[in-house]
């Protein structure tokens, strides 16, 4: 690739970047608009550093909005008699906490994780797991006079669809591209089999969307075959799998029956190459563990969806050193963190799942000798309120996250802990906590250690200029 072309298409990333930006509450100013394309015309055209060795980031999305306050308490005196006061019956008790290790906050602060976190929280004393505090959604930083005037706030807070969206693609519901998607854009090229570089065992998502790759989706058993294809009927009808068949064998002339055709074809054949790959590895079987949590029940780690999902990531990281991978893109995820009712029943058991599952996946990394090679994060809609409705948490903003891997700066929380006091210096209004870090700060690290450069940051994280791209170094 020439100079002129590599830049031309830097460019037209960094636009399509900057359209994503004005997804946010009424667009990108001009200024900005103006500042951004002089700074892309300023930008290098210094490419994406893909040598070195194979590196896989995996996002783990928990829908609903998981109330991450139970999952890292202050446990100092002062700060655990805020969060107690302030989450009244749905606060952890002290006597099921564990502690953990911190040398990041303020001097006399303490923190625990409940015991249904016990395995995520052996990872974290390892040194390979690691806690930003306080991360969501932010244009720019604001502060709580500004959020009460309504400045700078990213569009439709506290809205399921738009802040899920907006953690993974930086723009509200009908964002066309996501950061993991643009950032597989830019990796694409280091990969023998560029189908392969965005890849979802959940389903289709907008954070594995691009303007090139396109997301390539796996069922937790591997490859998902066409049924119609070698099906005796589709809809009932008996003459339609021919009729598919004979379609298959010939694009015709119509060019939607062409297009849809050439997609068809494509994951036919990513899928043939896949089967051949996938039964050359080998990942440890996930044990039949039954995993009790803290109201009485159990589970079966082996019956467990994320579990599954993230054994096919495991088989898809192991595969891909065959088929001449060297940058991948994974998503996974689990439901039911709604949890505005029946909180403290619901909210052990799916500690439980996600951290048992974590533990599974990153055993099967050190297991296969490439733990150092992988980087998973968890994300979710938003953070909780601190204060209760009666039974459960209702929608709020700022929320803690893990980030876990061989390479990860563990043992420590990254980036400011908030005060868990309603009223005080983060409650913006029922608890609900004005993140200190924002999306894009926590994922600039994790662009960098895939191999981006700073004006390819610029392009999958929009907007990234408004904030300290180097706050946190988790990576």
């Amino acid at each position: 690739m020439t100079t002129s072309t590599h830049s031309r298409r830097h460019f037209l990333r960094a636009a399509s970047g900057l359209a994503a930006a004005a997804g946010l509450r009424g667009g990108a100013p001009l200024a900005t608009g103006l500042a951004g394309m002089a700074a892309m015309a300023a930008q290098s055209s210094q490419a994406a550093d893909l040598s070195g060795p194979y590196r896989a980031l995996v996002c783990l999305f928990m829908h609903g909005g998981n109330d991450s306050h139970n999952w890292v308490v202050p446990t100092d005196t002062t700060g655990y008699a805020d969060y107690a006061r302030a989450r009244q019956e749905l606060a952890w008790p002290a006597h099921k906490l564990l502690p953990i290790s911190v040398s990041g906050q303020a001097a006399g602060r303490s923190f625990g994780m409940p015991e249904e976190l016990a395995p995520l929280r052996r990872w974290y004393e390892a040194g390979q797991a690691a806690i930003v505090a306080n991360v969501g959604p932010l244009v720019r930083p604001i502060t709580k006079p500004e959020y009460a005037a309504g400045m700078g706030l990213p569009a439709k807070l506290f809205s399921h669809n738009d802040q899920a969206s907006t953690w993974q693609s930086l723009s509200p519901e009908g964002a066309r591209s996501g950061w993991g998607g643009r950032l597989g854009d830019i990796l694409m090229s280091a990969n023998a089999y560029p189908v392969f570089t965005a890849v979802s065992a959940t389903g289709n998502a907008v954070f594995l969307s691009g303007s090139q790759v396109t997301q390539y989706q796996v069922g937790v058993e591997g490859p998902v075959a066409p049924s119609g294809v070698s099906s005796t009927s589709v809809f009932g009808s008996a003459t339609a799998p021919a009729a598919l068949r004979r379609m298959l064998a010939n694009v015709g002339t119509s060019p939607l029956q062409a297009e849809y055709v050439r997609i068809l074809q494509r994951g036919m054949s990513a899928n043939t190459i896949l089967q051949t790959a996938l039964p050359g590895v080998s990942v440890p079987p996930i044990p039949a563990t039954t995993i009790p949590f803290g109201t009485g029940g159990s589970y079966k780690l082996d019956e467990d969806d994320l579990t599954k999902q993230l054994r096919m990531v495991a088989q898809m990281v192991a595969a891909g050193q065959t088929l001449g991978m060297r940058r991948q893109v994974f998503m996974v995820s689990i439901g039911g963190f709604d949890s505005h009712a029946n909180q403290m029943r619901d909210q052990p058991a799916l500690m439980a799942r996600v951290a048992n599952a974590i533990d599974y996946f990153l055993t099967s990394m050190g297991s296969l000798g490439m733990l150092n090679n992988v980087a998973l994060f968890t994300a979710s809609d938003f953070g909780r309120a601190l204060l209760s409705n009666g039974d459960g948490s209702d929608h709020g903003w700022g929320s803690h996250h893990f980030v876990a891997g061989g390479m990860v700066a563990g043992r420590n929380i990254h980036g400011r802990f908030p005060s868990t006091a309603l009223g005080g210096t983060d409650d913006i209004g029922s608890g609900r906590l004005l993140p200190s870090q924002s999306v894009t700060q926590m994922a600039a690290p994790l662009g960098r250690w895939m191999g981006l450069s700073s004006s390819d940051l610029a392009t999958v994280l929009p907007g990234i200029a408004n904030f300290d791209a180097n706050a946190l170094r988790f990576l």
